[in-house]
């Protein structure tokens, strides 16, 4: 490799660790970082043993390719992300996979950078200066809101919710940069793109962050309607992002003050389903049912994307559930007739007390339309 590059972008990397099965990318990938200067780097080829050294010993970055000697790439991401989620590591995902699913999972592991071999060391400095950008994003809007939650302890809730405010007065920068992730795949500019979608990700985080703290300055003000508003919307942004147990949380404190209150997931899941997303709408539905397991409604919704997914047994199972739960569901029953082309009729021990739709839940059940 040619003599060492000067990068202010590996200033932050000292220790490195690439975990390839590939020889010949592990020699490529320590050339390329050796040439900015990093000196201190460990290779692997099996992931059991780099999260064995990861455990033990501080590393600023992690070059992982697709294929491993025991595990893929994105299990690997995944077992780190699960399990040192209290110190965040860096994982950059080097590899000759240039599938848009395979994107879209590193993303979902945690990767915050993908580089397509082969690539060449202008290419591979380029996206790790852009992800040492990302690890250190938003910094400012982070201290604002530590100051802000600060406000809050010290009873200063007018100050605190004019600071968070502010602070959510930037949503807009989220949705830009999911907007710009889409671009890019489409380009199939994938490196850009899951830079683009984590800055989303980081943005939304502090979103969901800068409305419970709303919420808890106007539970000090005695306004519990604000209140409740506002840790509606951090649920909503937790559900966005798949966050089960912090939605659950908030989902619970909301029920406080509303017992009729709309389950995040079910609404994030209407949200998908009427933009055509049927996979992604029965994700939201079964994280649904883990809030609250007993409403008929949200097994009529499976059912809803499950029909208009061609799964015309899984539809009838749930629509069935939904009816066993509430015989008296029109909605349920006009999708039954149109899977079996007869009424539904309840078996005798199935009828239940029917009681009515949840509010919120009336816009998801009106009809069988997408």
């Amino acid at each position: 490799m040619a003599q060492k590059k000067d990068s202010k972008a590996y200033n932050a990397y000292n220790s490195v660790v690439i975990v390839t099965n590939i020889e010949v990318h592990a020699k490529r990938d320590m050339a390329s970082m050796n040439s900015f200067g990093v000196r201190n780097i460990k290779t692997f080829s099996a992931g059991t043993e780099a999260i064995d050294y990861l455990a033990n010993n501080a590393v600023d970055l992690v070059l992982c390719d697709s294929a491993l000697n025991d595990m893929t790439g994105i299990k690997f991401a995944q077992i780190i992300r699960k399990n040192m989620s209290g110190r965040p590591l860096p994982i950059v995902m080097v590899t000759l996979e240039n599938k848009r699913d395979y994107v879209l999972d590193s993303i979902a592991a945690g990767c915050i950078g993908y580089i397509l071999r082969p690539y060449s060391i202008d290419t591979f400095e380029k996206y790790l200066i852009l992800a040492n950008q990302l690890d250190s994003y938003p910094e400012i809007e982070e201290m604002e809101l530590e100051e802000a939650k600060d406000m809050v302890e010290r009873g200063d809730f007018d100050e605190a919710i004019e600071a968070f405010e502010e602070l959510i007065s930037y949503q807009d920068e989220a949705q830009k940069y999911y907007d710009m992730g889409c671009q890019f795949m489409i380009q199939s500019k994938f490196g850009k793109a899951i830079v683009a979608y984590k800055k989303a990700v980081k943005i939304n985080d502090l979103f969901a962050e800068a409305y419970k703290g709303l919420a808890d300055a106007y539970k000090g003000k005695g306004d519990v309607e604000a209140c409740k508003k506002f840790l509606q919307r951090a649920a909503d942004v937790h559900a966005q992002f798949d966050r089960l147990e912090e939605t659950k949380t908030l989902f619970i404190e909301i029920l406080k003050y509303d017992s009729d209150t709309p389950n995040p997931f079910n609404s994030l899941g209407v949200t998908l389903r009427k933009q055509g997303d049927y996979p992604g709408a029965l994700h939201a539905y079964k994280q649904a049912l883990e809030l609250t397991p007993n409403d008929e409604n949200i097994y009529f919704n499976m059912a809803k994307a499950e029909y208009f997914m061609g799964r015309l047994e899984k539809a009838s199972e749930d629509v069935i559930m939904s009816l066993k739960m509430n015989p008296e569901f029109r909605e349920a029953n006009k999708l039954y007739q149109r899977i079996h082309g007869k009424p539904w009729t309840p078996a005798k021990g199935n009828i239940t007390s029917p009681r009515p739709l949840a509010e919120g839940s009336k816009e998801s059940a009106k009809d069988i339309d997408p």
